[in-house]
């Protein structure tokens, strides 16, 4: 009787799973079909800023980049081609903005809640190395890693109810291990290395290993504020008061000191234009465009993608850490 309970009690705990699964499934098939059609009818979310292709303008233009969905150092969600912001992406039109002559100024618009740490921290990097003035038009968030990368700009511009900050570091390391014994599942852990499979998910992390992790965000969490204040040009004390993970209001980032000025994207253009000497109403030239629907749902798909890829990858050896 009571083996009876406990293979019920299994099969249900499975069938969950999978109906998990298939929930996801089809919720992410709608999705992608109303964000096809609304590409099909309406052009795209993005399409509601004019824009030309950066390959016909001949007049002096501000190059538009859209970083717009989660940071991350693969295309894992990119199957639905839902919006995942890599380094690889961000160079590329970084590199294009810089050798058109016609490009004057950069123009990053900002609608993300961050990702990567590696990647956030390359990005900022390659993102100083610009020699054209560059202008961050925040739309809805701008936190944690894609706060880090914005930091590299010029200007940063961001509405009055925009999120903004986020200045922290977090590692989350799943233990299934209560999970694995109600499935039946067992590992068996062939290892050379001490801690070859530190972050295995079949067990808890042990205490060292733990006091471990916590000297690498430490480390991490630092740079962020070293980088922020040298960037913002604020105190590291100043910054490390308000790095507490807390995103902050547009109008409170601003006496914060964390953005420059409160406007919406076409103050942010007119500031691009100024910088770069721009007259009249500029031209706008972009490569790359999402929708709507592309931006809500990569965070969804991407952080499932990365749970499987953990799943998959059971020796932790994955990057884990997250701004």
């Amino acid at each position: 009787m009571e083996e009876q309970k406990k293979k019920t009690s299994t099969g249900r705990i499975v069938g969950f799973i999978f109906l998990g699964l298939f929930v996801l499934f089809i919720f992410s098939g709608g999705c992608f079909f109303l964000g096809y059609l609304g590409g099909l009818f309406s052009g795209g979310f993005g399409s509601s800023f004019k824009t030309t292709s950066a390959f016909s303008s001949q007049t002096d233009s501000i190059y538009l980049i859209r970083m717009e969905g989660v940071i991350s150092g693969t295309q894992s969600s990119s199957l639905l081609n839902t919006p995942v912001i890599t380094p690889e992406y961000m160079i590329e039109q970084l590199t294009q903005a810089e050798k058109n002559s016609n490009v004057k100024a950069i123009l990053i618009r900002v609608n993300s809640g961050g990702g990567s740490a590696a990647a956030s921290q390359e990005i900022f990097e390659e993102l100083k190395k610009v020699k054209k003035p560059v202008v961050v038009s925040v739309g809805d968030i701008c936190a944690s890693g894609a706060y880090y990368i914005s930091c590299a700009a010029d200007k940063i511009v961001a509405n009055r109810t925009s999120s903004v900050g986020s200045i922290g570091v977090i590692l989350q390391v799943p233990n299934l291990e209560e999970l694995y014994k109600k499935l039946g599942i067992k590992f068996t852990t062939i290892k050379q290395g001490k801690y070859k499979d530190v972050g295995s998910s079949d067990r808890p992390l042990t205490q060292e290993e733990e006091e471990l992790f916590k000297k690498q965000t430490f480390k991490i969490y630092d740079q962020f504020i070293q980088d922020v204040a040298e960037s913002r040009k604020i105190s590291q004390d100043k910054v490390r008061e308000i790095a507490t993970g807390w995103v902050f209001l547009g109008t409170e980032a601003k006496e914060l000191g964390l953005i420059d000025e409160i406007g919406t994207y076409k103050d942010a253009e007119k500031i691009a234009a100024q910088l770069g000497g721009i007259k009249g109403e500029p031209n706008i030239i972009s490569k790359r465009q999402y929708n709507l629907i592309d931006m809500l749902l990569g965070y969804s798909i991407n952080y499932f993608a990365n749970f499987i890829e953990y799943f998959n990858n059971k020796n932790g050896t994955i990057n884990l850490f997250q701004y």
